[in-house]
């Protein structure tokens, strides 16, 4: 099953590359107190000696230990050639050291990343060794525990260390190995208490009991190995390490690991067989095998997850641009369609009541034949002043029907109003284009390339503004039309019977005033006026037959001019800007193309970032893929 932790270290290295964790993965944290023997436990695991030594902090960042069983003969040694019969590898290069020379270069460096102050850091060294007698694992090894800054370390030098081990025990998918002195007060021990706040039923956490050779004597270390101090589930291994003074004399590891199980099988025979640096490798091993399966799962799900997030993020950078006069046309292609979908009634949202392009357009013109339906010609003007107006209007002898100059005096203020209407009509046209035109820009361009995103806009707005104008002056010399010449054919066909009773009436009650009413008017000399503004029974007739002829007169404009400012917009905007505007966008852009589509670096960036983290993904989890089909092949032998 070493092919279980050789997958989840190329996982690793898939994302070491891109300076990135890779998510959550198994693996194995080595935490205890500074001089509680993390090292020596490391080292008769490896069963040599590979490590730095010295007083105060040694471990200032985190080792990445992966062991990897290669005994003689093995292809990786006969491919690259190696001499050694125990090698190692740093991560970063193809050069191999051999065992001797490993911890110097641990030294070098942990300098390099650290300084060499003592101080810590979160970067890791990631190591390989290789050798026929080491078993397949992956350890991370971690800054001792300390409580006093020394030298130049700084003051909150506890406080760094306790934050950097907390990064990785509080990883769910982590198993924590807790290397705790036999001589110590256990209940009192800080690594058991970080232990037990990131995994309070202990079910991820095995303790190692160091340093059994130096308990008091008359005791024993049997409760603690037997379970009844330490709380934790995954089991507690009580080991023998190097002294110092065995280091400073040149005991080997292999000597100690010797002395090791002579002093377990004098000392607590019953657990011999339990305990030591021996059973120690092999459960760790077991215990991470064991750990990668339950956890492949919720694994290959996160990493699912992830390449769905670089996925959409991918698809917000877009492709990297290698031709920016294509990327312009494609822009303007898009947007073309885009403005004629939406032009066309193909915009709908049933989750909301607003209209937007053609079909907003034909709201605007609805409301306009509103707005003009709703002029009712007898309310602007009062009894007083029609009469007045044909009092007028009149030469030295009355009309003989009705007065045309003053049906013509009071049609023409009419016709005026219907300008302030059609050109807010226009005008909102246009700002609903000018909107339409927006959500029709590649929104994915928005992020990329905001300089063509704006440029397109300032092109397709002035175009808007500039189709815009031209419509007003055209609906505007239409109305002038309307208004500069009544059409007087349109008398003729009031000649009927309506008008024809009103004319033949003689009853001055029976001539109901079609006015708003008699208005207050100034007047000069109240005889006077009483006298010029006193209908006879003819002027109600005049006033009857103007009320009825102002009706008609402006509803057959107000269609007319609706239809001008509809045709007219449609033509002249709508339809104007469709047709010129790729044109127009090619023509005033095409030359600006370079400068438009310079991708900001932040986006080359991201997308660069993102399609290496898609790719490690995607290698990772064929790697898992891979590990279901081993452990299924295994299941069936």
């Amino acid at each position: 099953m070493d092919d279980l932790i050789f997958s989840i270290n190329n996982i690793q290295d898939q994302f070491k590359a891109l300076s990135q964790r890779p998510a959550d993965l198994p693996q194995i944290v080595v935490v205890g107190s500074q001089s509680s023997g993390k090292s020596s436990v490391l080292e008769s695991i490896v069963r040599r000696s590979f490590l730095p030594r010295g007083s105060g902090i040694v471990t200032r960042c985190p080792l990445i230990l992966r062991l990897t069983n290669c005994p003689l003969g093995d292809n990786r040694r006969v491919e690259r050639d190696v001499k050694f019969e125990e090698w190692g590898e740093f991560d970063d290069e193809g050069q191999l050291y051999d065992i001797n020379q490993i911890q110097s270069e641990i030294e070098r460096r942990t300098d390099i990343l650290a300084g060499v102050n003592k101080n810590i850091a979160s970067q890791p060294i990631v190591l390989k060794i290789f050798s026929p007698n080491v078993l397949t694992l992956t350890l991370v090894d971690l800054p001792g525990i300390t409580k006093v800054a020394v030298g130049d370390q700084p003051e909150d030098i506890e406080d760094q260390i306790v934050d950097l081990i907390n990064k990785f025990i509080e990883n769910p998918k982590s198993i924590i190995l807790a290397v705790i002195p036999a001589n110590t007060d256990m209940a009192a021990n800080d690594c058991l208490k970080m232990a037990k706040r990131v995994d309070p039923e202990g079910e991820r956490t095995l303790a190692v009991v160091t340093k059994l050779d130096l308990m008091d004597r008359g005791t024993n270390a049997t409760d603690i190995l037997t379970g009844l101090c330490i709380p934790v589930k995954l089991g507690i291994i009580g080991v023998v390490n190097r002294a110092q003074e065995d280091i400073n004399k040149g005991k080997s590891v292999q000597d100690a690991l010797r002395h090791e199980e002579h002093f377990l099988k004098e000392k607590y025979p019953d657990l011999a067989d339990r305990n030591g640096s021996t059973y120690l490798a092999k459960m760790l091993q077991t215990l991470l095998i064991r750990h990668i399966k339950t956890c492949l799962p919720d694994v290959k799900d996160s990493f699912l997850k992830r390449i769905e997030e670089c996925r959409s993020i991918l698809d917000q950078c877009g492709t990297k641009v290698t031709d920016e006069r294509a990327c312009l046309h494609n822009m303007i292609g898009t947007f073309s369609i885009e403005f004629q979908n939406m032009m066309s009634g193909g915009y709908v949202d049933l989750e909301s009541v607003d209209l937007a392009g053609g079909s907003k357009l034909c709201h605007f013109f609805k409301n306009l034949e509103s707005e003009f339906n709703s002029v009712d010609p007898c309310k602007k003007y009062g009894n007083e002043q029609v009469i007045l107006a044909i009092r007028q209007t009149s030469g030295p002898e009355p009309p003989v029907i009705f007065s045309e100059r003053a049906f013509e005096a009071l049609m023409r203020p009419l016709i005026s109003t219907l300008r302030l209407p059609s050109t807010l009509c226009i005008h909102i046209v246009a700002q609903e284009l000018k909107e339409v035109c927006q959500k029709c820009l590649p929104k994915e361009m928005s992020s990329r390339f905001p300089k063509a995103i704006k440029a397109m806009s300032s092109v397709v707005d002035e175009m808007i503004d500039r189709l815009s104008e031209s419509t007003q002056v055209f609906v505007k010399q239409a109305i002038d039309i309307e208004e500069g010449h009544i059409t007087h054919s349109h008398f003729l066909k009031f000649r009927n019977e309506s008008i024809q009773k009103i004319l033949k009436e003689e009853d001055a009650s029976k001539l109901e005033m079609p006015f708003s009413g008699w208005t207050s008017m100034k007047r000069k000399a109240d005889f006077q006026s009483e006298q010029i503004l006193t209908p006879t029974v003819q002027d109600k007739k005049q006033v009857m037959i103007i009320g009825t002829m102002l009706k008609y007169y402006y509803e057959v404009v107000a269609n007319r001019v609706h239809d001008t400012v509809i045709k007219a917009t449609m033509t002249y905007l709508v339809n104007g800007l469709q047709k010129n505007i790729q044109l127009e966008l090619a023509t005033q852009l095409g030359n600006m193309v370079e400068k438009l589509f310079k991708e900001d670096h932040n986006v080359t960036l991201l997308r660069s970032q993102k399609e290496k983290e898609f790719q490690a993904l995607r290698n990772s989890l064929k790697e898992l893929d891979n590990l279901d089909y081993i452990m299924v092949d295994q299941l069936n032998l």
